[in-house]
């Protein structure tokens, strides 16, 4: 009798904290105790065929901006442009604080670029931007490591891969964005490139695909100590040992730096060839001028292994996205090449110097992306204060997010949102601002320039040098992991024809 009581209790007092709750939050499915929304979301995620259709289902009852309980936990979503804006860029101050008490957390314990918050993270990304930007724009390093890994890997592969005619190769789409992409930011990083049958890229594209694709949604949420505990083990050891290793192996590179550095092997010279040598030049200054520095050894590898994953994985698999939709479109290609060869005159490369010169390419880039639009449940930032969303009460404590991939999907921006139609950013024009694929505010991606230099220079050669055709049949526009963190497409290999 106790007992009952006791449990009617609990569930009574739940009760009158959510509906107390719910009055100081934007409106949204009725949650139950402790499970909040959870059943209710799984459920219509499973009857609509995957994440992005099921929160489509409970947009349709309770609009574009609404709250789910994930279990305990208010979380509220922003699936409108101008909503998402108006949080995240106009009130930054209020919706810039990153919350990732779970599978982001791993590893990071607020610590890189991406889980960490406060002064540490303003003089971790700010030193990062600055990094990359110099790369980018000062000595032009950027573009020539890209375009140097472009030639170097459809030359290896033309060369040695199964070629039916001169110059063309038939490839595994991933496993070829995997490995130019992998090498890019690899070079950005420590000045180095992968090779073929280079068994560290292996086990490390291994790890990271395992790690990413058996993170489901109840470990964005869970608190990281909660994940770490024996009681979770057999579910999650096998995810943290994936990410284990690719971390290990960021402090291995870093570790061998160091001690060429030591031995005089390698010099550090006024102008860093990489991020890792810029990074030991901020350190070592810092001591030297005797500041309290968290530029140290240990958050080193953290902000790499931060930028590894970031630059490695979406620019990869929104190129691969980027062949289904070309295999799909084949016109495309064709009004592509004829903006790109008289844009070059077909006797050179295309460089990010033609950007202005090329809206269709970049129309067709921005329609891949959209399409893509790769994660299908976006980071969330804290709220630390009471405010006001959409018109409607928003109490402190509550996770929130612009949900990208519904943004994507809207049909009052993107008319018949699911075919791929690079000309709708030409009809309509400024659709292009419109467009989100490395988040929204101060919390963007920083690697978005990174990204933006290699889709615009590998897509955009590649349509300059080469034809596209499938091996057998056409890959399909839906993804093979509906109700995964990452939204991939399916794994197929494409036959690469050198223009003539």
């Amino acid at each position: 009798m106790f007992l009952i009581l006791l449990i009617t209790t609990i569930v009574a007092v739940a009760l009158v904290h959510q509906w107390r709750a719910r009055r100081q939050l934007p409106r949204g499915p009725f949650p139950l105790p402790l499970i909040g929304n959870l059943h209710q979301l799984l459920f219509y995620c499973w009857k609509n065929g995957g994440i992005i259709e099921g929160y489509a289902e409970i947009e349709k009852s309770f609009g574009k901006v609404y709250t789910l309980w994930i279990g305990p936990l208010p979380t509220v979503f922003i699936s409108d442009y101008d909503v998402a804006v108006e949080t995240h860029v106009k009130r930054a101050n209020v919706f810039g604080k990153r919350y990732a008490p779970g599978i982001m957390n791993y590893l990071r314990f607020d610590k890189g670029v991406v889980a960490s918050n406060g002064d540490f993270w303003q003089d971790h990304r700010r030193f990062a931007l600055t990094t990359l930007r110099n790369f980018g724009f000062g000595r032009n390093i950027m573009e020539e490591r890209i375009m140097d890994e472009y030639r170097y890997r459809f030359e290896e592969f033309s060369s040695t891969g199964n070629n039916n005619q001169a110059g063309s190769f038939t490839t595994c789409a991933r496993s070829f964005f995997d490995l130019l992409t992998g090498s890019v930011i690899n070079k950005i990083l420590i000045n180095e490139r992968f090779g073929r049958d280079d068994q560290d890229f292996q086990k490390l594209k291994t790890n990271l695909s395992k790690g990413l694709e058996q993170t489901g949604f109840l470990d964005i949420f869970c608190p990281v100590d909660i994940l770490m505990s024996k009681w979770l083990a057999w579910k999650q050891q096998p995810i943290f040992e994936s990410f284990d290793w690719i971390l290990e192996l960021t402090k291995r590179h870093i570790a061998r730096r160091v001690k060429q550095i030591e031995s005089g092997k390698h010099i550090l010279h006024d102008e860093p060839d990489d991020f890792l040598d810029a990074y030991l030049m901020k350190k070592e200054k810092d001591e030297r001028e005797g500041l309290e520095t968290t530029f140290t050894l240990e958050n080193l590898a953290i902000d790499m292994y931060d930028l590894w994953l970031a630059g490695q994985e979406t620019t990869s698999t929104t190129l691969t996205w980027a062949c289904v939709c070309l295999l799909n479109k084949p016109e495309v290609i064709q009004k592509a090449r004829e903006e790109l060869v008289h844009v070059t005159g077909g006797n050179r490369s295309l460089s990010l110097t033609d950007k202005k010169a090329t809206p269709y390419l970049a129309a067709v880039i921005s329609e891949v992306q959209r399409i893509s639009s790769i994660v299908n449940v976006n980071l969330f930032r804290i709220i630390e204060q009471d405010t006001v969303i959409d018109g409607q009460p928003l109490r402190a404590g509550t996770a929130v997010t612009a949900h990208i991939g519904m943004i994507h999907v809207d049909e009052d921006l993107f008319k018949n949102h699911l075919e791929f139609d690079p000309e709708r950013f030409i009809r309509e024009e400024g659709l292009d601002k419109k467009l989100i694929p490395f988040g929204i505010g101060k919390r963007a991606c920083l690697g978005e320039s990174l990204a933006k230099a290699e889709l615009y220079l590998v897509l955009g050669n590649l349509l300059l040098d080469y034809n596209l055709e499938p091996v057998g049949p056409v890959p399909s526009m839906k993804t093979i992991t509906p109700f995964g963190f990452l939204k991939r497409p399916e794994q197929f290999d494409v036959k690469f024809v050198a223009v003539k």
